[in-house]
C-alpha cells in the first residue's frame, strides 16, 4: 500500500528535475544559436591568414578572441595595432617589413591561452568582436542589471508581504549576485588591485552566506543556522583579511575556503532539503531541480564546453538569472498557497461568525422571550396584588358590614361603585399600557364623564403635549389612575364642587405636568396636614405620588378650590417602560 504512493512521488520528483534541465538548456540553445555566426573564422586565424591579407581589397582589420586586456598585434608588411578585448581594430599597411614572425603581446599579464588573433575583412572581424562582446560584457551587464532589479524589487515590497523573511533574504541575495558578477568582470579594471581582491572573493562568500540563510528561511527558518552560516562568512573574511596584510598571495588560500565553502554549503542545503521534505515535499523537489540546474551550467563550463574558437556564451552566465526566475516562482507559488490558505482561513472564519452570530440571535431571542414571560408573570402577580388587597378588601369589609347590618344601601351602593372603578381603572391600564399618555387620560376623562355628569358635575379635559406623547407603563398608568380617582373622589365628598378641570402640560427637563382642579370650596393644607380624614385622601395622593416617581403640589385656600399638580419624569417613566 505504501510502494505506490511512493513510486508516483519519484516519478514526479524526476518529471520536475528533468523538466527544469529541459528548460534550461532548450533556452541556452536557442540564444547560442541565435548568436552562431553565419561562417567560421578559421581561415582568417593567423598565422594562415597571412597569405590572404595580401590580396585583400576592402579594409582589412584585426580582432584577438578572448583577451582579458590590451594587447600588441604585429605582422610582417603591417603596421603594429593595439587591439583591445572584444573589438575590432583596422591594419594598415607598413612600407617595410620587420620580419617574418607574427606576434601577439598582451600588456600587464601573459596572454590567455585561450587567446587567438585573427585577421580579415574589417566587417567579418567588427562582427566576430561584436559577438563576443555581447557574450562577454553584455550578458554581464544584462544578468547585473536584472539581478539588481528584481533584488530591489524583492525589498521594496517587503511591507506588503508582512516582512517575510524569505523575500528579505532573497532580494539580498540576487543584489549580491549581480554585485558578485560586475566584480567579476569589470572590477579588476574599476577598482584599485590591493582592495579589489579582498572586496570580490569577500562578496562572493557573502553570496554564499545568503543562499545558505535563503534555505534555512525556505526550509522553516531556525536561528541557530543562521547564526552559524554567519559566523563561517566571519571566519572566512578574517581569513582573506589577515592574508591581505600578511602579503600572501590570494591565490594560495582562495581555492581552499572555495572548497570548503562549497562542500558546506551543499551539505546544508542536501540537509535543510531533507528536513523539508518530510513536511513539504513539493516545493523541496522545486529547489533542488533549480540547484541541480545551476550545478549543470557549472559543470558544462569546467567540462564539456569547448575552447572557443570565437567566443562561445558560457552556461553559468545564464544560470543565474534562470534559475533566480525559478526561484522567483517558486516563491510566488508559495506566496499563493498563502493565500488561498489565508481565504480559507477567513472563510472559516466568517462561517464561524456567522454561526455564532445566529446562536446569539437565537439566544437573545429566547432571552427576550423570557424576559417577557417574566414580566408577564410579575405583572400578573401584581395585578392579584392590587385586586386582592383593592377590591377584595373592599368587597370583604363590604361583605362584613352586609352581615351585621352596619351598612346603609346608599353606603353599600358608593362601596360597590368603588370596587368597579377599581377594575375597570385595571383594565383601562392593562389596554393603554405604553401607549401615549394623553390617549389613556381621553379614556379616563370619557370613562368618569358620564358618571360625574349623573351628579350635576363638569369634567373638562386639556392637552397640551407635544405629538407623539410620551406613554406610562401599565403599574405606573394605574397609579395615576387611581390618584386622579382619590382627587375626583375629594372633590366630590368635601369640595362641593360643580366644575373639574382634568390638563396635561409639558414641564421642565422634558417632565409632564397632570393638574386636576376644582371650583369647589376649598381648604387650608397646612390644617389639613395630619387632620383625621387626612390619611384616607392626600396621604393616600402623596404615596401614589411616589410610586410613580413623581412630585405632587397641592394648592388650595378657603373659597378657591383645589388644584393638585402632579409632575412625571420622562426619564424615569422610560426606565420603567
Amino acid at each position: 500500500m505504501t510502494i505506490m504512493p511512493r513510486l508516483t512521488g519519484l516519478r514526479r520528483a524526476l518529471a520536475i528535475i528533468l523538466g527544469a534541465q529541459l528548460l534550461f538548456w532548450c533556452a541556452y540553445a536557442l540564444i547560442i544559436a541565435g548568436l552562431q555566426p553565419v561562417g567560421t573564422l578559421e581561415e582568417y586565424r593567423l598565422p594562415a591568414a597571412r597569405a590572404l591579407l595580401a590580396s585583400e581589397p576592402a579594409e582589412v582589420g584585426a580582432y584577438a578572441a578572448g583577451l582579458s586586456g590590451p594587447a600588441m598585434l604585429r605582422i610582417p608588411g603591417w603596421q603594429p595595432v593595439v587591439l583591445q578585448p572584444a573589438q575590432a581594430s583596422l591594419l594598415s599597411r607598413a612600407e617595410t617589413s620587420a620580419g617574418n614572425e607574427w606576434s601577439l603581446t598582451c600588456w600587464g599579464n601573459p596572454c590567455p591561452e585561450a587567446a587567438t588573433a585573427y585577421a580579415g575583412p574589417f566587417d567579418r572581424m567588427d562582427e566576430a568582436a561584436g559577438r563576443e562582446k555581447f557574450q562577454r560584457f553584455d550578458m554581464v551587464w544584462l544578468v547585473v542589471v536584472t539581478e539588481l532589479m528584481m533584488g530591489a524589487a524583492l525589498l521594496v515590497l517587503l511591507p506588503v508581504n508582512g516582512f517575510s523573511r524569505l523575500q528579505c533574504v532573497t532580494g539580498l541575495l540576487l543584489i549580491s549576485v549581480g554585485i558578485d558578477a560586475w566584480l567579476t568582470t569589470f572590477g579588476a579594471e574599476s577598482l584599485p588591485y590591493v582592495w579589489f581582491l579582498l572586496l570580490r572573493y569577500g562578496v562572493e562568500y557573502l553570496m554564499l552566506t545568503l543562499a545558505a540563510l535563503a534555505v534555512n528561511a525556505f526550509a522553516d527558518w531556525r536561528s541557530r543556522e543562521a547564526w552559524a552560516a554567519c559566523g563561517c562568512f566571519g571566519v572566512a573574511f578574517v581569513i582573506l583579511l589577515g592574508t591581505m596584510i600578511a602579503g600572501v598571495g590570494f591565490a594560495t588560500i582562495v581555492p581552499w575556503l572555495d572548497a570548503v565553502a562549497l562542500t558546506l554549503l551543499s551539505g546544508y542545503g542536501v540537509l535543510a532539503l531533507l528536513r523539508m521534505g518530510r513536511t513539504a515535499p513539493g516545493p523541496a523537489i522545486r529547489v533542488l531541480a533549480i540547484l541541480l540546474v545551476a550545478l549543470a551550467s557549472i559543470g558544462f563550463d569546467l567540462f564539456l564546453l569547448p575552447p572557443p574558437t570565437g567566443f562561445a556564451l558560457q552556461a553559468s552566465v545564464l544560470a543565474p538569472p534562470l534559475t533566480m526566475f525559478g526561484i522567483l516562482f517558486e516563491i510566488a507559488l508559495q506566496g499563493h498557497r498563502l493565500n488561498q490558505e489565508a481565504e480559507e482561513a477567513r472563510s472559516d472564519l466568517e462561517r464561524q461568525v456567522l454561526e455564532q452570530d445566529a446562536s446569539l440571535l437565537r439566544s437573545s431571542r429566547l432571552l427576550r422571550h423570557q424576559e417577557r414571560l417574566i414580566a408577564i408573570d410579575a405583572e400578573r402577580q401584581r395585578l392579584l396584588r392590587d385586586m386582592h388587597d383593592g377590591v377584595g378588601g373592599v368587597l370583604t369589609h363590604l361583605l362584613l358590614d352586609v352581615r351585621e347590618n352596619r351598612l346603609t344601601s346608599r353606603e353599600i351602593e358608593q362601596g360597590l361603585q368603588s370596587s368597579v372603578d377599581d377594575l375597570r381603572n385595571m383594565a383601562s391600564a392593562i389596554d393603554a399600557g405604553n401607549e401615549p399618555i394623553d390617549e389613556a387620560l381621553a379614556m379616563f376623562q370619557e370613562r368618569m364623564a358620564g358618571r360625574l355628569a349623573r351628579s350635576g358635575i363638569t369634567l373638562d379635559y386639556r392637552c397640551t403635549l407635544p405629538i407623539p406623547a410620551p406613554s406610562l407603563d401599565a403599574r405606573r398608568l394605574l397609579s395615576l389612575y387611581r390618584l386622579l380617582q382619590e382627587g375626583i373622589a375629594n372633590s366630590l365628598r368635601h369640595a362641593s364642587a360643580t366644575r373639574i378641570e382634568l390638563a396635561m402640560n409639558p414641564g421642565d427637563d422634558g417632565a409632564i405636568l397632570v393638574i386636576l382642579s376644582d371650583d369647589g370650596t376649598g381648604f387650608e393644607p397646612e390644617r389639613a396636614s395630619g387632620a383625621a380624614g387626612e390619611g384616607r385622601g392626600l396621604a393616600n395622593i402623596r404615596r401614589r405620588a411616589d410610586q410613580m416617581g413623581g412630585r405632587i403640589a397641592i394648592e388650595s385656600a378657603p373659597g378657591r378650590g383645589t388644584q393638585l399638580t402632579l409632575a412625571i419624569p420622562t426619564h424615569a417613566a422610560a426606565r420603567k417602560a
